[in-house]
This record gives C-alpha cells, structure tokens and sequence, in this order.
C-alpha cells in the first residue's frame, strides 16, 4: 500500500515565515511537521510514498531525499503549477492506479491513529473511500461531515442526504481511497477532494465510510497552533506511538518529567546564561554571557542569542539571531523574518 502526503501548499497563514522554510519543514519538538507523517506511515508498514510539491519543492526535497534516511522510499510529484488536494492526487493518477487502496495524510497535521484499524474498516464496508473523523467543536471550520448510525457518510460541507439522525463530526484530514475515487476529477485543474470528488461521489451513491479517532490530533496552520503543538511537546502532552517529539537530546537534570531544559550537541553557553524550562536547544546552539531563553521555547539548530538577549515563548528556527540586549516574546524568529502571534490562543 501506497501512502500519499499533501505538501504542496504555500503556508499563508504563517507568512512571511513560510517564505522562506516551507511549512512541512517547521520543527515541532525534533521533528520537523511532515516527518510526523513520515513516520506515521512507515509505524505501520507503509513505506513506499508519494509527496506533492509546489511551494519550496526543492528545499523540502533536499530535506528529505529518497527517504532512506526515515526508513522510506519517497517519490516527488513536482507540481509547476499548484493543483489542490484534488488534482495533487490526479497528477499520479495512473502511479496510484498500480496498487489498491492508498492512505492520504496532510504534512502539517499531527496526529495518533490506527492506520491497521481504518484499513480493516475500509475493507470490511469495501468503501471507495473511508474518512477520519474526530468529535470537535471546532468542525464547523476545520469541515463538517455528518454520518449515519452504520458510520457511513451521507453529507459533506452541507452537501448530500439530509437526515435526523446523522451525527457530525470533523475531518482529520487522514483517509483511505480507492484509485476510482480519482475518476471524478478532471485533470490538471485545481481542486479539492473534499468539494469536487467526494461530493459528487455521494452524488452517485458511492460508499463513503468513516473511522472516529479519539487519538491526539494537533493541526498547525496558524502561527498559534504551530506553537500549541509546540508546547505539547515540550509538556509532553503528545502521546504519540510512532513518533518522540523530544528524543535525541540530553536532559538536564537527568529526570523525565515536563519542567527540564532538553539539549542537543555542541551547545555553548556563555556566564550567567539563564534557561528556564521546558525549553529545548537544538545542536550547536549558542548563547551570550547572560542571555536568557525560555520558557516554552523551541531553539532549532545553529540558533544565536547574543549577550543579554532575551527570549519566552518562542520559536527560533534554525539559524536565526538575536542581537545582543534584544527581546522577544511570543513570536517566531527565522533568518529572514519574524511572525508574532497570540498565546494563549483565543477559542
């Protein structure tokens, strides 16, 4: 089984970040978001995969390589010009049609669920495609689609048979589809799957299931829940089975518990630097004679604070600077800009 990740879009929500970094690439703990599907694929056996790309295809591409690295075999769908979650889907229409099923995953979208267990639903209902959804109230934003008591879905963003005893949900953005499903949309447009393919599937009477995860879920297209992920991880409120946001570094003290300072190699500290936890400093991070950072920060590799700079709430991607006595709080920080964003997060 094939497994297909979305990584195509441009992050317009997190620019001018995304500018620069594509957004699979933003690290949450010490993975970066799309090695969290990386990793959930492969936790459960499927280990030959389809990324599409658009925006920053080729930083994304050298990031990962053939997949070797992760215990993958990646192919790249290099999309000139941006298709969709649907027509990202039919450009490899033909690559898909090979096998049976496939599993879709978004790149920025974190979480903890039974890939075995959608695979067994979706085969036991022999379903064109089978969706995961989660009980949240935020579904109204994320997508509402509305089941009937057998699991099978009956309406899609409003569209479809409406009936009293439908009970909705969101989507989780993971699901399992046939190569047919793919027959619904036209090739090279853009489009999306949710209102171009799967509407008109309903349409024909297509059987459309559904699998209700109750498993950690974290979405991070804004600048506020990129950073809530962020602060999962650091409290160690991501329970996850294929994947340790915080492993690989140092802990000091040495206890493993929420309220430490985790470390990669090469750090440098300069006199009378403060951190304070949970804070983690990623490989050949360096700061001034008493600078201060933390907490809830997330320091990626080669990051610098200068003598006395200042840093809380913060994440500071890989290279970026603070100048020596400058402050920062809540914000992201890369090499070329900077995204302020609110926390806690208003509901």
């Amino acid at each position: 089984m094939k497994g297909f990740i979305l990584a195509a879009g441009f992050g317009q929500r997190l620019r001018p970040i995304t500018e620069s970094i594509p957004k699979p690439l933003l690290p949450v703990g010490n993975l970066p978001l799309i090695g969290y599907a990386i990793k959930l694929l492969s936790y459960h056996g499927i280990t030959e995969l389809i990324i599409n790309l658009h925006h920053q295809g080729k930083a994304i591409k050298d990031a990962l390589g053939d997949g070797s690295d992760w215990g993958v075999q990646i192919t790249y769908s290099q999309e000139d010009e941006i298709l969709g979650t649907g027509g990202g889907l039919k450009r490899m229409h033909a690559v898909l049609e090979e096998g049976g099923p496939f599993v879709v995953l978004n790149s920025d979208t974190i979480q903890d669920v039974d890939l075995h267990r959608l695979i067994a639903v979706h085969k036991e209902n022999h379903a064109l495609a089978t969706l995961v959804l989660r009980s949240d109230p935020r579904q109204g934003e994320f997508g509402q689609i509305e089941v009937d008591p057998e699991g099978r879905i009956r309406r899609i963003l409003g569209q479809g048979e409406a009936c009293a005893k439908l009970t909705p949900y969101m989507f989780a953005g993971v699901h399992i589809i046939e190569p047919r499903l793919l027959e619904y949309i036209p090739p090279d447009v853009n489009t999306c799957i949710m209102r171009y393919a799967y509407t008109k599937a309903l349409e024909h009477g297509d059987p459309l299931f559904s699998m209700v995860s109750d498993g950690y879920w974290s979405d991070a297209g804004t600048p506020e829940r990129y950073f809530e992920a962020n602060v999962d991880a650091l409290n160690q409120k991501m329970p996850l089975r294929h994947a340790d946001p915080l492993a690989g570094y140092a802990v000091e003290p040495r206890r493993v518990v929420a309220d430490v300072v985790r470390m990669g190699a090469d750090v440098h500290l300069g006199e009378a630097v403060e951190i304070k936890p949970p804070t983690l400093l990623g490989d050949g991070v360096k700061l001034g004679d008493r600078a201060s950072i933390g907490p809830y920060c997330v320091a990626a590799t080669k990051v610098q604070l200068g003598k006395e700079a200042r840093a809380s709430h913060a994440i500071l991607l890989e290279g970026a600077k603070l100048d020596a006595g400058e402050a920062v709080e809540r914000i992201i920080v890369g090499k070329k800009a900077r995204l302020p964003f609110a926390w806690p997060a208003k509901s």
